[in-house]
């Protein structure tokens, strides 16, 4: 059974008392606690013994005795727990006058009976009981982890108190308590019978008759159970009691069945500090505590878990949703860290850089910040040029243009690009020749004549006009031929030339 807590609560309560254990996982009782209950109202009477118990980690575990239960030794034609859970659910209504709706079942695997047929321990108990318990856990504020068997519990604490070895005979347990005694039969390390009697201490310490009517219900049991034939013959028969009582029944029951019957008190293999020890010798002299004991040393290898389906369900679903809950957190942890990771890295990467490459390269960074102004202000004064040498494009263009009868009086031109010239010529056919002439230029646009005139120049007729036009930047080619000579000493040769 799969208790994951450290430690382990177990209860044990009717009307009239409250019995409970708090054992570690290695088997350490650390408190032991009974109370009565009053008016009967056990959830109150829990709750108030619980009071000095570690709840929160512990596996919370209801001991069911055995006198609510009904036990089966049966044969079933499977090996599968399945199948054997399946057939079982199917006849345990045979062996119990409650409808199916009314049980709950569980079963102890004995072994393998015979080719492809399992020998089970069936324990049918009603409904309804456990329901009760389950109603006064949650009046005490308690869940439910799981419901034991207690004769299986006292049966697995026992062979392992009396290091039971595989092929040993079985052993008889009789465990007497203050109103009842469990008939307990174990063998491998389990309980192969279970029968409830209805005499106790009570009975036997003031009924001198209590002695012969116990020893006769023990012979019955004992028949039974031989009868049966499954297993072999108990070889060993302990008390788990010392109490005074027992030892007017002891030889009575020796002699009416012809064997031994010797004393083992549970309280020998009880491991625990000085006030539990003490608790068992004054609380729980007349009351046993085995049963809720045994029931903690041993739940990890209980089979038999008495608890309704529902619950099971319930648990199996909140189990996965704190599952759940663990690996969303688990997933937001890791996505923290794994951005607080990458973080660093960044923060460290940056400081490396600011400690040791920046620190290291600043002459250098500021030696390419000087060259990017110097580039910058290269360029501006790059733009600069090229805007300044359209001007002297135009001119160049219009000394490529202009014909050797025409001379040039005046050039002018605005920050709009229009360029005015003047000038006089021989004919006023040479004129319009250089108006066209203008037009064809990729320099030029909007070439206009805005004057023309006749007049006497050097005591020879001539043409005066005056020109206008755009200057169309787009026009100027990208670089002047190194080889050509400068406009304006182009212009001066020409009009010496002229002259002459």
């Amino acid at each position: 059974m799969n208790l994951t807590k450290p430690r382990v609560i177990t209860i044990s309560a009717n009307t009239s008392l409250v019995r409970v254990a708090q054992v570690t996982g290695s088997g350490v009782v650390e408190k032991l606690s009974r109370k009565n209950v009053e008016n009967g109202l056990v959830d109150v009477a829990l709750r108030q013994v619980l009071a000095g118990f570690d709840v929160k980690k512990s596996a919370i575990v209801w001991v069911l005795p055995g006198e609510v239960a009904t036990t089966k030794n049966i044969e079933v034609p499977s090996t599968d727990n399945d199948e054997i859970e399946s057939i079982l659910s199917l006849q345990a209504a045979r062996h119990t006058p409650f409808n199916k709706d009314e049980i709950l079942i569980s079963y102890l695997k004995l072994g393998v009976a015979k080719a492809n047929y399992t020998q089970v321990l069936l324990i049918i108990v009603k409904r309804e009981a456990i329901k009760e318990k389950i109603d006064i856990l949650k009046g005490a504020g308690l869940s439910m982890d799981t419901v034991l068997f207690a004769p299986e519990c006292i049966a697995r604490f026992y062979a392992k108190a009396i290091n039971e070895k595989k092929n040993d005979a079985p052993f008889v347990l009789v465990d007497v308590n203050m109103q009842s005694t469990n008939f307990i039969v174990a063998s491998n390390g389990t309980v192969v019978m279970s029968r409830n009697i209805p005499l106790g201490i009570e009975q036997l310490a003031v009924d001198a008759e209590a002695a012969k009517h116990m020893a006769d219900e023990i012979k019955v049991s004992l028949d039974a159970y031989n009868q049966e034939g499954v297993f072999a013959k108990p070889g060993r028969f302990y008390f788990t009691t010392a109490h005074p009582a027992l030892a007017a029944v002891t030889p009575v029951i020796s002699q009416s069945l012809g064997i031994q019957i010797e004393s083992l008190p549970y309280q020998k293999f009880v491991k625990g500090p000085r006030p539990v020890q003490g608790a068992l010798a004054t609380d729980f002299a007349d009351d046993s505590a085995l049963d809720i004991i045994a029931a903690a040393v041993t739940a990890a290898k209980c089979q038999a878990e008495l608890i309704p389906q529902e619950v099971r369900d319930q648990r199996s679903v909140s189990e996965k949703g704190r599952e759940t809950l663990k690996a969303g957190i688990f997933f937001l942890c890791s996505l923290f860290f794994v951005g607080f990771a990458l973080l660093s890295k960044v923060y460290f990467k940056d400081q490396f850089l600011q400690q040791n490459l920046v620190a290291k390269y600043s002459a250098q960074r500021a030696e390419v910040k000087n060259l990017e102004s110097m580039i910058t202000r290269t360029e501006i004064l790059r733009q600069y040029l090229q805007a300044r040498s359209v001007p002297l494009e135009a001119v160049r263009e219009l000394y490529r243009i202009i014909p050797q009868e025409i001379f040039l009086s005046a050039v002018s031109m605005d920050d709009a690009g229009m360029v005015s010239i003047q000038g006089i010529s021989d004919s006023m056919s040479k004129v319009f020749n250089f108006v066209t002439a203008l037009e064809a230029s990729p320099l030029f646009e909007g070439v206009k004549t805005k004057s023309t005139s006749t007049k006497k120049d050097r005591g020879k007729e001539v043409a005066a006009f005056e020109i206008i036009m755009k200057l169309t930047p787009e026009g100027v080619p990208a670089a002047a031929p190194a080889s050509a000579p400068a406009p304006a000493d182009v212009l001066d040769s020409k009009k010496a030339t002229k002259d002459k």
